[in-house]
């Protein structure tokens, strides 16, 4: 699939711009603070009803406007998708083919979209629940299901929480019997969905990572849950050893939201001893397995948005990445024209204050 249009009104400094998007590589340069990112955060809303930042949608409405929109026309194959989303201080409405959605998921059912910003290098940086944010929104990518597994399992373990918070209430031994059984099914399915999709993760990335760097560096992402089990009954066990740990502490100090992947390039840890640039490269091979991984289960090419994508990498991982992307719809925003000398300069478009300009 495709974006072959969008227009945006009222959308961050975009008054109203009307965007052709090529079906491979879409490179836009500009300056900082100029709508590099508001034109990704754009295509990013357009599918998935919410902006990849944390923010109200009333912050996306351009300034003293009451109001914004997005049109989209989308090729999926044979068929063409007409989006539109309008935002007020008070409703949003969704649209395709002028049939009213009345929720995001349907809209994410829609379309497959990987995503980079500068941001994700937090996932390396900072602590595991990024890394168990990035896997599980990788394994949502291709199985929708996924996400009501997690939800369901964070809602029991925040009443969990609660409960062993209050454990003078009344009824508190057959209540939390009640929410071990319910957690420990939830948190099994989410162990093995884990240890299968890291493993397919880690095969791609690892090509894509020995490809980029000549054969120089061997790239493994290896899963480190905090309870291992080989069955469900394994699993059990292991978690209920742990209750009078959970008792004295009043929360839940294991399972699957404890969970980590640890990430090494040549048996070294990344987080404490890959450059800035390696770093980067790795977060990019990972979105580039996901894209395969949307390919192989799906049939069908994700849409790649990258921010500033070509910051702090050589000119050789740089071509690297170019090469490897042609075969999918690319979105990528850059500063300056490093890496670019050889690309077709109709791919190459400009943004100055909220402006595309050719």
């Amino acid at each position: 699939m495709w974006i072959q249009n969008l227009k945006v009104n009222n959308f961050r400094n975009y008054f109203y711009e009307n965007i052709d998007f090529n079906e491979d590589i879409n490179i836009f340069l500009g300056d900082n603070a100029q709508g590099k990112t508001n034109l990704l955060e754009a295509v990013y809303y357009l599918s998935n009803a919410r902006s990849f930042k944390t923010v109200r949608d009333r912050d996306i409405i351009m300034f003293k406007e009451n109001s914004m929109k997005l049109e989209g026309k989308i090729r999926k194959k044979n068929s063409f998708k007409n989006v539109s989303i309008k935002v007020n201080d008070k409703d949003k409405d969704i649209y395709v083919n002028d049939i009213k959605y009345s929720k995001n998921k349907d809209l994410k059912a829609l379309f497959k979209l990987v995503l980079f910003t500068p941001e994700d290098l937090s996932i390396i940086k900072e602590g595991p629940n990024f890394r168990r944010e990035l896997f599980d929104d990788i394994i949502v990518s291709v199985d929708y299901s996924y996400s009501i597994i997690k939800k369901n399992f964070e809602k029991i373990l925040f009443q969990r929480n609660k409960l062993l918070k209050n454990q003078k209430s009344k009824y508190f031994k057959e209540q939390l019997a009640a929410f071990d059984r319910q957690i420990i099914k939830l948190a099994y399915t989410i162990y093995q969905r884990r240890e299968k999709f890291v493993k397919l993760i880690n095969g791609f990335a690892k090509s894509y990572h020995q490809s980029l760097s000549n054969n120089k560096e061997d790239l493994e992402i290896t899963y480190k849950p905090d309870i291992f089990a080989q069955s469900f009954d394994q699993y059990e066990e292991e978690f209920k050893k742990n209750i009078a740990n959970d008792l004295k502490l009043m929360t839940t100090t294991s399972g699957v939201n404890r969970d980590d992947i640890d990430i090494k390039i040549n048996g070294k840890a990344v987080k404490k001893f890959a450059s800035q640039g390696q770093q980067r490269s790795v977060i990019l091979n990972i979105k580039l397995a996901q894209v395969k991984l949307i390919k192989e289960s799906s049939s069908d090419k994700a849409i790649i948005l990258f921010d500033d994508v070509f910051s702090e990498l050589d000119e050789n991982r740089s071509q690297f990445l170019l090469n490897n992307l042609g075969a999918y719809q690319t979105i990528i925003t850059a500063t300056n024209i490093k890496s670019l000398e050889n690309v077709d300069k109709s791919k190459v478009r400009k943004i100055s204050d909220g402006h595309i300009l050719s």
